[in-house]
């Protein structure tokens, strides 16, 4: 029953949020017991932009662009840093889920798989509950450009290497800021030339309606000037 109204709360979620739903509910089970209750009301993709999360069954998310904001994203730990998650591992600490999405600590695991829809991040909210740019969903990148997923996975980087708690960020933090300062103002750009390359294909694509009927006329004009002058010529004839 709580599972079934996790999935009448929203159609898609990482299995970790899941975990930690029961788990804040005081509910007991085993990760075959969570698997068999998850396949009784959902399923999910071995790829593309919902892969490995669950989805509630009979929803489709490549149908519905609203599915955007429960798309995926991930972070790397750089190379440099992960003496750090491999100490943490070691010793076998983890951490609530909620902290993550919520960026008040630095990941323990190398590679993390997050749902746009959880991240406490006022930038990320206001780009996925932007209108779609896309008609389809692509196999990829879902309803989303490249550049604006790219966009969202350096945000989501900048934001945890700012609460990396030891020293040896600070460079890897400066680059990361950098460069996603630089590919939002090339997805802005972007955005921008689309928007007005398409205001100007309609345009002229107007134009070009309006011109269908002027040009036929035209036609008809020549073919009546041609008339005129055969009129022209047989008069000068009569008058001759």
């Amino acid at each position: 029953m709580t599972v079934s109204k996790l999935f009448e709360e929203r159609p898609i979620w990482p299995k970790e949020s899941v975990t930690e739903r029961l788990l804040q509910k005081g509910l007991k089970y085993s990760h075959l017991v969570l698997k068999r209750l998850l396949l009784g009301v959902a399923y999910y993709f071995s790829n593309g932009p919902f892969r490995r999360f669950w989805i509630r069954k009979g929803y489709d998310p490549r149908k519905d662009p609203e599915s955007r904001i429960y798309q995926r994203t991930d972070f790397r730990v750089p190379e440099p840093l992960r003496n750090y998650a491999d100490a943490n591992v070691a010793n076998n600490l983890t951490h609530k889920w909620g902290d993550l999405c919520s960026f008040q600590v630095f990941p323990y695991k190398f590679q993390m798989i997050l749902q746009l829809f959880e991240l406490d991040d006022d930038y990320i909210q206001q780009e996925i509950r932007k209108p779609p740019k896309l008609e389809t969903c692509d196999p990829k990148t879902g309803w989303f450009s490249e550049c604006v997923l790219d966009c969202l996975r350096l945000r989501v980087a900048v934001r945890f290497l700012s609460v990396y708690p030891k020293t040896g960020a600070e460079s890897i933090l400066k680059s990361c800021s950098n460069e996603f300062e630089k590919l939002k103002r090339s997805c802005l750009y972007k955005d921008v030339f689309n928007s007005h390359q398409e205001e100007h294909q309609q345009t002229n694509k107007g134009d070009g309606d309006k011109e269908r009927p002027k040009s036929s006329d035209n036609k008809e004009d020549e073919v009546e000037a041609e008339d005129e002058e055969e009129l022209d010529a047989y008069d000068e004839t009569l008058n001759l």
